[in-house]
């Protein structure tokens, strides 16, 4: 029974450990609509290398 708690927590780990790697960037709403870059902007400030605006106006952040 222990072990099977072991394999679980390992298993826990390594799924959050893949979604870390997987470098999910947030998005940002109204962003594309302003004058200037705002969407880089924000998306620096949150740790990516920089944003994308696509069809519907939402500002995609592209992980380092």
């Amino acid at each position: 029974m222990d072990y099977l708690r072991v394999c679980l927590l390992i298993l826990l780990v390594c799924l959050v450990g893949a979604h870390a790697i997987t470098g999910e960037m947030p998005t940002f709403q109204g962003l594309c609509q302003l004058q200037g870059d705002w969407c880089t902007t924000n998306c620096q400030i949150a740790g990516g290398r920089d944003g994308l605006c696509n069809k519907v106006g939402l500002c995609i952040c592209r992980p380092l």
